[in-house]
């Protein structure tokens, strides 16, 4: 017993005070490096944010901004890998949020930080995560010369590395968009109007393989494809559109519907009235928006008619729209003693009302 209390006091209890304090130490030291750390990165980030917006709001002077961007690298720490990943996330930053002819500077500094070599670093790591990384600086920054780096990822084993050099292709090709009719995957609704807000903006040429699109296996690249066909007024694949009517994708239906209003498709009253009784409610307004426009007498008869049945309210609020469209003077010569419609009448015939 006297043995095992003299060991207790003075080796196994000097031994745990001794690991307490070295850990309680440790942690105090790692603690100290972090908060050095942290503050070396907030100071490193206030400097490249002034030197960055001087830069770019300075007429380009290759010459000078070579020489001010040399210089400035000796004020930073920039061998470390996490201040270049400030410097690229800063120059995105102002990529993104800066419109006009700052292209050419922003890419001018980029490549002249050295930072096109950081991002094909990312690109050549083994991680698909990391080659996604990389992807996204080119597309990001628009980066065209990053071009011929994204498409050997087209067809990658790894959808959703694909997936990301197909989007970033939409933004960095300078050519025609014909390769997305290879796209396997689901495009979200936020994608597809990115993809329509570069297709705006770089007035890209027409693909000449569009046709094919609305018969892709991938629903997304059907949809995008009426959505281009739209874009280009191109009103030769008519007839195929209005057979997507059937597809069973209601979101489908609705772009058709939305290329039969904005393309004047011939033939396509009769089939969208047929399609009507089909339809969820958000389809039949687009379907009644349609007939309003492209209608004729066809559609006047079909109106009335649907008008005299118990119907949704804002169904009958835009069959009147229609009708009203289609025949201005359907409401003055027809006397209708439903209150009800009267109302919706002098609404949209005087929306003040």
């Amino acid at each position: 017993m006297e043995v095992f209390t003299y060991s207790l006091k003075y080796i196994v209890t000097p031994i745990l005070v001794l690991f307490f304090l070295t850990v309680v130490a440790a942690l105090a030291i790692n603690r100290l490096k972090y908060e050095i750390f942290k503050f070396r990165l907030r100071l490193a980030k206030a400097k490249v944010d002034i030197f960055l917006t001087s830069l770019v709001f300075s007429p380009l002077d290759e010459q000078d901004f070579a020489e001010r961007i040399k210089k400035f690298k000796t004020r930073i720490p920039f061998d470390k890998h996490w201040c270049k990943e400030i410097i690229l996330n800063e120059i995105i930053n102002l990529k993104q949020n800066l419109k006009g002819e700052i292209s050419q500077s922003i890419h001018f500094i980029y490549e002249h930080f050295g930072l096109f070599e950081f991002s094909l670093k990312y690109i050549n790591n083994p991680q698909w995560y990391n080659k996604s990384v990389g992807i996204y600086h080119f597309q990001a920054l628009e980066y065209t010369k990053g071009e011929p780096y994204v498409r050997p990822f087209l067809n990658h084993k790894n959808k959703t590395l694909s997936s990301n050099a197909y989007m970033a292709l939409v933004s960095l090709t300078s050519g025609k968009l014909d390769f997305l009719v290879d796209f396997a995957n689901p495009i979200s609704v936020t994608t597809e109007i990115k993809i329509m807000d570069i297709l705006h903006s770089k007035k890209a040429p027409m693909p000449q393989n569009l046709k094919e699109w609305i018969h892709s296996k991938n629903l997304s690249i059907v949809r995008l494809g009426i959505k281009f066909m739209i874009y280009y007024n191109h009103t030769k694949e008519a007839d195929e559109i209005l057979k997507l009517l059937k597809s069973a994708d209601e979101i489908i239906r609705h772009e058709v519907i939305l290329a039969a209003r904005e393309l004047f498709i011939e033939g396509a009253e009769e089939s969208l009235i047929e399609q009507f009784e089909l339809e969820n409610k958000r389809n039949k307004l687009e379907i009644l928006c349609t007939l309003g426009t492209i209608g004729t007498d066809i559609s006047e008869m079909f109106l009335k008619d649907l008008l005299t049945k118990p119907i949704d309210t804002d169904i009958k609020l835009a069959i009147v729209e229609s009708l009203n469209t289609v025949n201005p003077n359907y409401f003055k010569d027809t006397v209708n003693d439903n209150d009800e419609i009267q109302r919706m009448v002098k609404h949209v015939q005087d929306p003040n009302i």
